[in-house]
């Protein structure tokens, strides 16, 4: 029995254990008016019975949406891409003989040519003939000393930048027992116009998230907003902020806000804070100057809350911006000296270099340069050691 004739008496089967199926499906529908409250989310779930399927819609009607966000009562949205195509082949795929599959393969004398055609002949076969270097060409891709060789250029050859952006805004603070503006995060929403999704789906970059503002706060489109979460509090420090990413206030919809996702510094979850993101002030190309006798701060633990320190870690110190300390600033965590319960002497020396990334007023975040000897616990010394030139 042929291909098609098993599929015709599957399928009449199945029409004659179900007529009702065969009523109910009928002609799939071509198009569909936009009505009040109609989303793509809703028109894929309708149409094409998965929701996540909406950008297939929005692909076929990019002439009529300008923005597969909003759609408008009115709005004829094709629902067929044209001409369908058989999912399954009318006639079967005629089976290759055997005496075909072990046959050798003819081979076709060449005709013959005009002499003077010959050198192009020649060099046409040249150019395709593969080069050794193409011959050597790896398989799967470059070589790993290449990928390697790559990402280190990425790094030396960037120019120098005493405190970057991303750990201005990625490192965190402490709130010092301030009482802070947080807006809430409602959710990520595909499209904006239905609900938030579930509280624990992540949003992904790019993408839109619901927020609120706190009470008798507004937002403004183009704002900027810190997204974070709350972390254990610090003794006589407050909570601590931890950033989750970055998102920026695209338009708003019955009183809430929506934002797009422009840095993700962890899991952006519903339930989240936002606030509004403070500036930050480039520092240029100058390097940080040695002082003789700098501020003398105390390690104040950090966002992870780990002894053993490792280079990028967050940490807080007990000195801010009243004390004189400033972004880009540079310490060093230091053992002090004392003999201990066994006798032995523990002496004055280096653990690990830390640098200023965000100050407060009685506080400050800072990353861990290099490591000499891990095990920082809090209350260890930090002595600034270097500034950046006002």
């Amino acid at each position: 029995m042929s291909r098609s004739s098993r599929w015709y008496w599957l399928g009449a089967f199945a029409l004659a254990a179900c007529p009702s199926l065969a009523l109910a499906q009928g002609a799939p529908a071509q198009s569909h008016t936009v009505r009040e409250g109609d989303t793509l989310w809703d028109l894929a779930r309708q149409y094409r019975g998965d929701p996540f399927l909406w950008p297939d819609i929005y692909r076929m009607n990019t002439a009529v949406v300008e923005d597969p966000h909003w759609i408008y009562p009115g709005e004829v949205l094709h629902l067929a891409g044209g001409e369908a195509v058989a999912a399954v082949p009318s006639t079967d795929t005629p089976m290759v003989p055997d005496s075909a599959m072990h046959a050798p393969a003819a081979v076709q004398e060449p005709a013959a040519a005009d002499p003077a055609d010959a050198p192009a002949s020649l060099a046409s076969l040249t150019e395709q003939q593969p080069s050794p270097e193409d011959e050597m060409a790896p398989l799967f891709g470059p070589r790993p000393t290449d990928s390697m060789q790559e990402t280190l250029r990425a790094y030396t050859d960037q120019p120098y930048q005493p405190l970057r952006r991303s750990e201005f805004y990625a490192s965190g603070f402490l709130t010092e027992g301030e009482r802070l503006p947080f807006g809430r995060v409602l959710g990520p929403v595909t499209p904006p116009q239905i609900k938030a999704m579930a509280r624990n789906a992540s949003a992904l970059p790019h993408s839109t998230i619901a927020i609120e503002a706190p009470r008798g706060a507004t937002y403004q489109v183009g704002d900027t907003l810190l997204v974070t979460r709350t972390g254990p509090e610090v003794e006589m420090f407050g909570d601590v902020v931890v950033p989750t990413g970055m998102a920026q206030v695209v338009k708003t919809a019955d009183g809430k806000y929506l934002a797009r996702v422009i840095a993700i510094y962890g899991p952006i979850r519903a339930g989240q804070h936002v606030l509004p993101a403070e500036k930050f002030t480039a520092a240029g190309g100058a390097r940080a100057v040695p002082l003789e006798k700098g501020v003398v701060a105390r390690l104040i633990g950090g966002a992870s809350r780990q002894d053993l320190k490792a280079p990028q870690m967050v940490v807080f110190l007990d000195k801010g911006r009243r004390d004189g300390v400033a972004p880009g600033d540079l310490f060093e965590a230091r053992r002090s000296p004392a003999r201990l319960p066994d006798g032995t002497i523990r002496v004055d020396e280096v653990m690990a270099t830390l640098q200023i990334v965000h100050v407060r007023e009685r506080s400050a975040t800072a990353r861990v340069l290099n490591v000499v000897s891990p095990d920082i616990a809090p209350g260890t010394q930090a002595r600034q050691v270097a500034k950046l030139p006002m």
